[in-house]
């Protein structure tokens, strides 16, 4: 018994796998969420450069950010990694050059800034260190020149 192909239905099948397929790796954003094959995200997405190195790193939960995210350079070094909490800036944030000097250390709470931040330069000496306390100027602001000098010298009082 001789098994008759229908073509058409062959190339309907194989199309209809290639949508799945190319649809299964995108991630729309809309209204600031994530979702994938039109539900909410939940899982690790990355995204490259044309020469195949990450470019970003998303933990998502339920189409918010929540995690580290991390962005790369085209050669493959850390730029930078943030955290979030169920989409809201939460934790550690660090930036580095492409060099792999830390340039920036800063801190959240619940998406306000909160806590000691830092600035270097590219040589690692320490340029600003500023302080917040749920998302306002607190304590002795310092700003260093490139030899460790200090500068200048403000302080904030804060009303929380």
């Amino acid at each position: 018994m001789k098994i008759k192909y229908n073509p058409q239905l062959i190339i309907a099948s194989i199309l209809t796998f290639v949508v799945i397929a190319v649809n299964a790796q995108n991630i729309q954003i809309k209204d600031g969420l994530y979702y994938k094959m039109g539900m909410l995200y939940t899982g690790i997405h990355v995204e490259h450069y044309d020469n195949k190195q990450p470019k970003a790193q998303y933990k998502i939960k339920n189409g918010t950010l929540d995690g580290l995210t991390v962005f790369y350079y085209e050669s493959g070094e850390k730029k930078e990694q943030s955290s979030y909490k169920e989409g809201k800036k939460d934790g550690t944030w660090i930036n580095w050059s492409e060099k792999g000097s830390k340039i920036a250390e800063a801190q959240y709470v619940s998406d306000k800034k909160h806590g000691e931040w830092f600035i270097w330069d590219e040589k690692g000496n320490l340029l600003y260190e500023m302080h917040y306390r749920m998302g306002e100027k607190t304590g002795i602001w310092k700003m260093y020149d490139a030899s460790g000098k200090l500068m200048n010298e403000r302080t904030y009082q804060g009303t929380n």
